[in-house]
C-alpha cells in the first residue's frame, strides 16, 4: 500500500486502518487534547473494532509495514518515536458500534473525519476505572465540558478529594 511519506507515522497508520475497514476510535487523553484538554499525553490509544486475537494478524501487521516496532502485545512505537495503545474494549463504555455512532469526527494530523471519542464519555470511562491519574483528568474534563477555557487554573486539592470521593482527603 502506498503511503505519503509527507504525512507523519500516526497518519499513515490511520489510512491504513481506513484501506482495510478497520473501524477504530481516537480514546482516552489523546481524543481529549484534540477536543481542547490542555494535558499531554504519551501515546495515542486507538479502539479498534476487531476481536483482540486478530490484532496480530492486521493490526501489527499494518504498523510493522509502517517501520513500528511492537513494545508490547498491543503497543507499538513508530520510527518517529510516537507510542500506539490498541484497545479492544474500553472499560465503562458501551459496545464498540455504539460509541462509534456517537463519535466526534475531526481534522486531525493532516487528515478528515477522524473519529474521537466524546469528551464525555471519556469522562464515563475514567469515572469507572479512577486510577490516580484519571482522577485528576476528571477534573479537567468536567471542566472543559462546562465551557471552561482554562480548566488548569482551577484544579486544587479540594476539587480532586470531590471527584475521588475523598472530600478533601487523600485519596
Amino acid at each position: 500500500m502506498a503511503h505519503s511519506q509527507q504525512h507523519p507515522p500516526l497518519a499513515r497508520l490511520v489510512e491504513s486502518l481506513r484501506a482495510e475497514k478497520i473501524r477504530f476510535l481516537i480514546v482516552g487523553m489523546m481524543s481529549a487534547v484534540v477536543q481542547g484538554a490542555p494535558v499531554t499525553t504519551f501515546d495515542t490509544d486507538i479502539w479498534i473494532d476487531l476481536p483482540a486475537r486478530q490484532y496480530m494478524k492486521k493490526v501489527a501487521n499494518l504498523c510493522m509495514d509502517l517501520g513500528a516496532t511492537m513494545r508490547a502485545n498491543t503497543v507499538f512505537v513508530f520510527p518517529d518515536e510516537t507510542m500506539v495503545n490498541f484497545i479492544y474494549a474500553v472499560t465503562g463504555l458501551r459496545v464498540f458500534s455504539a460509541e462509534y455512532r456517537a463519535a466526534r469526527r475531526m481534522r486531525w494530523i493532516g487528515l478528515r473525519d477522524v473519529p474521537f471519542l466524546p469528551l464525555a464519555r471519556i469522562y464515563k470511562s475514567k469515572s469507572v476505572i479512577r486510577r490516580p491519574k484519571d482522577l485528576v483528568h476528571m477534573i479537567l474534563l468536567k471542566q472543559l465540558m462546562a465551557g471552561d477555557r482554562n480548566p488548569t487554573a482551577r484544579v486544587s486539592g479540594r476539587s480532586a478529594g470531590k471527584i475521588a470521593g475523598t472530600k478533601g482527603r487523600k485519596p
